[in-house]
């Protein structure tokens, strides 16, 4: 019986969590505002001047 509590207990408290995760995480607007900073490789194209 205990052991059954002690398991519903855990599931709540993990339930919780990821309801506020995602709560917290669906309710930022400002992450579309954020600018990170990313390289950007040029394109290769192949040499189509070389003819073998």
């Amino acid at each position: 019986m205990i052991q059954i509590l002690v398991n519903s207990f855990v599931a709540v408290l993990i339930a919780s969590a990821f309801l506020t995760t995602a709560i917290s995480a669906l309710s930022t607007d400002d992450l579309s505002l954020r600018k990170v900073p990313a390289r950007v490789r040029p394109q290769r194209r192949p040499n189509t001047d070389r003819r073998s």
